[in-house]
């Protein structure tokens, strides 16, 4: 296996599982509001970020994944 190509599954595996728990968070609003346990707004609302939430996992990975196979596998050399 390729040097940079075990740099990206970490990334990937962490971005999957984060992924994963907010959809699953989504599910649970969904659930509640057909069960009217909750009231639609405030499910929205938390439907809302979570897709952010997802929306920016993905966007940040995109990014990782760039820098790695731009060469620089330590992001922390930017700083």
């Amino acid at each position: 296996m390729e040097k940079k190509s075990k740099k990206k599954i970490a990334p990937i595996i962490i971005s999957i599982l984060v992924i994963l728990v907010s959809l699953a968070y989504i599910s649970t609003f969904v659930f509640l509001i057909f069960a009217d346990i909750v009231i639609l707004p405030i499910a929205a609302v938390a439907i809302v970020v979570y897709l952010g939430i997802c929306g920016a996992i993905i966007a940040v990975l995109r990014e990782r994944i760039k820098e790695i196979n731009g060469g620089q596998e330590d992001a922390t050399l930017n700083y």
